[in-house]
């Protein structure tokens, strides 16, 4: 009994020694906890917002405050700008929990990132494995000041929500810090970022009564992905575009696609296996790339007057839905030619397949990838389709 009980305050003391040793032994009372930090273009330079966790009066539960709270500053560097955030707040600030990093879509359009990563990457009290997320028609700091349905700290549910994302959908996936720096710096390729944005008005969506509802009105989604070049923002992507995206980069692990079996009539698919193979040679200056895409899946949904039972019927729906993929990496190539950014990262595969030549083209890839030419081959396997039949 005496050795249970003593388990149990060792682990505890364990426990307890865990979470205050994040905060250099200071009272949890006497700091205030970074939970998000917001960056945009300011008048003076950088605008920073942070939220930061607002705990409950002790003895006092029925008072009611928001969870968080957003503390806002602007100087000439983003630096500066936390320091005047911190001279607001009579807690010493931590930046240690940060979970988020939202940028400004007019910031990344105007000033790019470089100086933020550069801030990030160099600031040993911000983790290294953070997300980072650009705001689309609003502001970092309005979507920090975006109450959640869902989670008392709101912006808990944008990151469950980017992760339950990359992991079932595909249309978004993670990107951190060191990886996004790494990107931007590699030759014969740009980056493409995930995006979010508030649905509803923006001004429901900063009252916490909203959602008390049922329905709420106003809330964060994330919202495709921004493209860039060099380091700023030139571009966008909707879902469907973005999950084409991963497709090509061999990052898309599960998934749903749908297509139609007639013009009123749809299936869907949901992807269980994935395979894509790109390579590239120069030939006469011009740059050529074999894209071959292989899709294996379950009949997920079926609403076509068509007998699966029969091989024929399956053959059909593949074809349907390997036209469908096509015509989205088609329009994926074909914007990335209009954006003048190579974002699936060609230029990459051609110097691992055609090195000599790419050296020749190196300096100037920007101007000759939009006279690009791609060959697309897709396969469909549609390994299910449980009990359907004629659809009558």
């Amino acid at each position: 009994m005496f050795m249970k009980k003593f388990s149990l305050i060792a682990v505890s003391c364990l426990l307890l020694s865990i979470i205050c040793g994040n905060f250099n032994r200071n009272e949890l009372n006497e700091i205030a906890i970074v939970y998000a930090i917001g960056i945009d273009k300011g008048e003076k330079g950088y605008k920073i917002s942070m939220q930061i966790i607002n705990p409950k009066p002790a003895g006092n539960p029925s008072i009611e405050q928001p969870p968080v709270i957003v503390y806002q500053d602007e100087a000439k560097s983003i630096g500066k700008a936390i320091e005047q955030v911190s001279k607001k707040i009579s807690r010493e600030i931590h930046l240690s929990q940060i979970q988020l990093i939202l940028i400004g879509e007019t910031l990344m359009k105007n000033k790019g990132m470089e100086a933020i990563l550069n801030y990030v990457l160099r600031n040993p009290k911000i983790p290294s494995v953070v997300d980072i997320l650009v705001t689309r028609d609003i502001e970092a700091s309005q979507a920090l000041q975006v109450f959640s349905p869902l989670e008392d700290i709101p912006i808990n549910e944008v990151v469950k929500t980017l992760k339950n994302t990359a992991e079932n959908w595909g249309s978004h996936q993670r990107i951190f810090p060191t990886q996004l720096k790494a990107e931007i710096i590699s030759e014969g390729k740009e980056v493409a970022i995930p995006t979010i944005k508030i649905i509803g008005e923006s001004n429901d969506a900063k009252n916490q009564k909203i959602f008390k509802k049922l329905s709420p009105n106003s809330y964060l989604a994330l919202s495709g992905l921004t493209i860039l070049r060099g380091n700023k923002s030139v571009g966008w992507l909707n879902d469907n575009l973005s999950r084409t995206y991963y497709l090509l980069k061999g990052a898309l692990k599960t998934s749903y696609f749908d297509a139609h079996c007639s013009k009123r009539e749809e299936f869907g698919l949901t992807i269980l296996k994935t395979k894509t193979s790109i390579t590239g040679h120069l030939k006469n200056g011009v740059p050529y790339f074999q894209i071959t895409v292989r899709l294996i899946g379950d009949l997920n949904e079926f609403n076509c007057e068509m007998d699966v039972s029969n091989p024929k019927g399956v053959k059909k729906l593949e074809v349907k839905m390997e036209k469908k993929i096509r015509k989205h990496i088609e329009s994926l190539l074909q914007t990335s030619k209009q954006l003048q950014s190579d974002f699936v990262g060609f230029g990459e595969i051609l110097m691992i397949h055609d090195n000599s030549n790419w050296k020749k083209v190196q300096s100037r890839w920007k101007e000759i990838y939009s006279s690009s030419r791609f060959d697309v081959h897709i396969q469909i396997l549609i390994r299910n389709y449980g009990d359907i039949q004629l659809n009558s």
